[in-house]
């Protein structure tokens, strides 16, 4: 990569939203995120496009050739592109830089890993508050591998306060991998969900709202002071996940109550909340957890809420099976399993299972905001988030 865009990538990897319990890096682990995010970019910008060309040419004309058609789906081109020298230098380079920047990650956090325990320590919380439950297991569909091959996955916990996993995916995780592309702070998720909120349903003035697998809190910490005197509630199952966000949203002063909770089961009094949502989680659960996530909002939705989550299309929303087969890549690469059978499912029956009407039922585009360091919110060219959401009536 040109010298100059090295240049770019530090300067996008400088502006990133720092706080008090964010692991601190050297010249030499800066340098390191730096090369990454400009790989990244690279693989994505300028060796990714390589793909397609090698379908046109070689591949789909080898299958025409052997079948008598072309591939049918996702799946058929998969297989066939597997096969192909190119694809599978691309997937390989792509896969490797993957593993290779939680291997830069894991080393920062390790050797802060005690201060950070002490850090994230809020002895009297000033603005939000913190509730872990010691007897609650990771499920299943977390606990049987490391989620994006990031080593002990969210979970892993040492006890004693830790809270390295949540500090090694907030840093720059998302940054790193977009680009910048989620905003300084990782919450272009959440200005999205605000700004098609208000556009669209300017009536709609949540008092009380719960992020669902709010991880480190990117998102949850956005919605604070997005609609007059709202509430704001996060959840996830991971000790060390919750402790790091409570802690992270009192350094930056934003008034956040944190649980240690499943969304399938979130211990929540009926008609709790106006907003349940989420940005990004259904693909890390399974198929019987949507299922259950989908009831459980209901049931904790007051009349008149909505249930909103953020995620990439569904398969059939997609033009063509290329395109399907591009958005698949995570489900065989990324150790996310969960990925393409999500994005294969009804998500019209799981709401309508849940209790919801299929008149209250939508399933939509939305403009995909990016957050820039100077604080504008601009709309991406060709870029767009699925909202899958229901109101209960």
């Amino acid at each position: 990569m040109p010298i100059q865009d090295i240049r770019t990538q530090h300067a996008h990897w400088s502006g990133i939203g720092r706080h008090a319990v964010m692991a601190e890096t050297n010249q030499e682990e800066t340098a390191r995120l730096n090369h990454m995010m400009a790989l990244y970019r690279h693989l994505r910008e300028n060796v990714y496009a390589g793909n397609k060309l090698a379908y046109d040419k070689r591949v789909e004309p080898d299958f025409v050739k052997r079948h008598g058609r072309k591939p049918k789906d996702r799946h058929e081109i998969r297989e066939a592109m597997l096969a192909d020298p190119f694809y599978r230098l691309w997937a390989h380079l792509r896969r490797d830089t993957q593993e290779t920047v939680w291997m830069a990650r894991q080393p920062v956090v390790e050797r802060q890993r005690t201060a950070l325990a002490k850090k994230a320590h809020v002895a009297k919380p000033k603005y939000g508050s913190l509730h872990l439950d010691p007897d609650l297991k990771a499920p299943r569909y977390q606990s049987a591998f490391d989620m994006h091959w990031m080593p002990g996955g969210y979970h892993a916990d040492e006890g004693a306060g830790d809270v390295a996993q949540a500090a090694i995916y907030d840093l720059g995780s998302l940054y790193v991998s977009t680009g910048g592309k989620m905003g300084p702070w990782n919450d272009g998720p959440a200005q999205s969900v605000i700004r098609w909120l208000k556009d669209k349903y300017p009536a709609f003035q949540p008092k009380k709202l719960l992020d669902e697998g709010c991880t480190v809190g990117h998102s949850t910490v956005a919605y604070c002071g997005a609609w007059p005197g709202v509430e704001v509630h996060g959840l996830d199952f991971s000790a060390p996940v919750v402790r790091y966000a409570h802690a992270r949203a009192e350094s930056l002063g934003r008034p956040v109550h944190y649980h240690q909770a499943l969304a399938e089961d979130t211990k929540f009094p009926d008609a709790s909340f106006d907003l349940v949502l989420s940005s990004m989680f259904l693909h890390e659960t399974s198929r019987k957890a949507v299922y259950a996530i989908a009831a459980e909002a209901r049931r904790i939705l007051k009349p008149g809420g909505l249930m909103l989550h953020v995620e990439q299309p569904q398969f059939h929303q997609l033009p063509t099976p290329w395109s399907q087969f591009e958005n698949d890549w995570d489900t065989h690469n990324n150790n996310e399993p969960f990925w393409g059978p999500m994005h294969d499912m009804d998500l019209e029956d799981v709401a309508m299972k849940a209790g919801f009407r299929k008149q209250d039922i939508f399933q939509e585009n939305a403009p995909f905001i990016m957050p820039r360091p100077d604080g504008r919110l601009e709309v991406a060219k060709g870029g767009y988030w699925f909202f899958f959401g229901a109101w209960k009536r």
